[in-house]
């Protein structure tokens, strides 16, 4: 029987009521129906892709057009760079986009990315749905980047997946810049994930660190260090809400916590692979 998305997710958290009360039960295992007859063996590897670096100019502030990809082809937006002394305020808003997951159910966001001319890469935030919008304020104190959004399966991933949704378009103000990107470091090679209901109540934060620790232990990371300070993180985070009946600030910190862990650990797992 196929489980529901509370029940997936419940493998973590079960809610009867998400303000009135939590009953968690840790167990948090994959479905062993999604495991059945599937290859489990990872096959990373890095993308080299164009992209478009903006070159703003000193002072003022100039709007760059963020165009869909050929994943996303519906998708559009638009970037306003305003250019300080110190630091360059972004501020991006994208439609048009559907549900990370339709790119896979490891995904549960977008993520914006700066890219430089040298293609070093750097995190510019995730982008939060506002109505049938997406929507990023934040700053850089580098001055002239391209922008990409990726979907990705929590926020705290270290390197662009190439799951590219959203970029500057060439032309204008920009030139070209090469940079790589992370293709199949999420899922085993045919892997299909059961879908994590986000419609439940649990916090992104909370999906986010389920997400991150399943995808963990598919590449083998159980026994590296890193994963073990998640679990205790996870545990705890589990255990506190029990307890306090809710989530709240410090319980999310530390799942975003424990999802950083878990990230290091399928990391150092996968890494190797990709030399």
């Amino acid at each position: 029987m196929k489980r529901s998305v509370r029940h997936v997710v419940a493998g973590c958290f079960l809610l009867s009521s998400f303000w009135g009360g939590v009953c968690c039960v840790l167990q948090a295992q994959q479905s062993r129906s999604a495991i059945v007859g599937q290859n489990l063996r990872f096959q990373p590897q890095l993308v080299t892709k164009t992209v478009s670096v903006i070159n703003p100019p000193a002072r003022g502030s100039v709007t760059m057009t963020l165009k869909g990809t050929g994943l996303a082809p519906n998708a559009s937006g638009r970037a306003k760079l305003k250019m300080g002394d110190v630091e360059v305020t972004i501020e991006a808003e994208a439609s048009g986009l559907g549900s990370p997951s339709s790119f896979g159910n490891q995904f549960e966001t977008y993520v914006m990315w700066a890219i430089t001319a040298a293609g070093k890469t750097f995190k510019l935030g995730v982008m939060e749905a506002v109505g049938n919008r997406f929507e990023l304020n934040t700053k850089s104190a580098v001055r002239s980047f391209a922008i990409v959004v990726t979907a990705e399966p929590y926020e705290e991933v270290t390197r662009p997946a190439d799951t590219i949704v959203l970029e500057v378009p060439a032309g204008g103000q920009t030139v070209a810049a090469r940079s790589e990107f992370l293709k199949g470091g999420y899922a085993p090679t045919e892997y299909v994930f059961t879908p994590i209901d986000t419609g439940a109540g649990y916090p992104p934060k909370i999906v986010q660190m389920y997400n991150a620790r399943r995808i963990a232990k598919l590449a083998g990371a159980e026994r590296n260090a890193d994963f073990q300070t998640g679990e205790g993180l996870f545990n705890n985070v589990v255990f506190s809400a029990e307890r306090q009946k809710k989530f709240t600030d410090v319980i999310l910190r530390q799942a975003s916590t424990a999802t950083q862990y878990f990230e290091a650990a399928r990391v150092k797992v996968l890494e190797p692979l990709l030399r």
